[in-house]
């Protein structure tokens, strides 16, 4: 569908509607309603002036989603170059991934909690949904031809994830640093050595 919508607009919104009628499984039923966005005069918002983002209805907060998505793409060295669109959809539990990256037109499909969370919860999902972002990007960046199937390109687009986080939050990452040796001290202790071998080795 996603690809059909690229390539022929037209075919595109029949199979839209000829859809729309149809028992569907409910993950496809959102799937096709995300999709549909794609029928309406304007996205939730743009990146880079030119990347046009899509969020479905059932995502929480998505002025928030829209804010974090454009301060993100602002990220000193990240290029968001020939991405053609990105798809914000519902965090579900038969969902097994954050993000993906469409290699077929070079969309990014991003998920994001249905509920509002608070606190540091909610700082660790934005942190994890930053990251994701990056590591997505990546494999647009870098070229990947294998959908982020390879473990070699997973490496890859992590390692641009790692930069890119690093460049968007200096200061934590200079307070981590910072820290780093000191907790690995206090927390060695608890760790030895062995313990964690034979954790490996069973």
């Amino acid at each position: 569908m996603a690809l059909l919508s690229e390539m022929d607009g037209d075919a595109f919104r029949q199979e839209v509607m000829r859809l729309g009628p149809i028992k569907l499984h409910p993950v496809h039923r959102r799937t096709l309603n995300l999709l549909a966005k794609r029928l309406e005069d304007a996205p939730s918002a743009y990146l880079a002036e030119t990347v046009p983002v899509f969020i479905a209805d059932d995502v929480a907060n998505p002025r928030r989603v829209i804010r974090n998505l454009q301060r993100w793409s602002k990220t000193k060295g990240l290029s968001l170059k020939d991405v053609t669109r990105i798809d914000v959809i519902a965090e579900r539990p038969e969902l097994d991934y954050l993000g993906r990256y469409n290699l077929f037109f070079s969309g990014i499909v991003l998920t994001q909690p249905t509920i509002q969370l608070k606190g540091l919860i909610s700082w660790i999902e934005t942190l994890n949904n930053e990251v994701t972002f990056y590591h997505e990007v990546g494999h647009h960046v870098l070229g990947h031809s294998e959908g982020g199937q390879l473990a070699e390109q997973e490496e890859e687009a992590n390692a641009y994830a790692r930069s890119m986080i690093r460049a968007s939050r200096p200061v934590f990452f200079f307070v981590v640093d910072v820290f780093k040796k000191p907790l690995k001290l206090v927390l060695k202790p608890l760790f030895p050595q062995s313990k964690r071998n034979s954790n490996r080795a069973t």
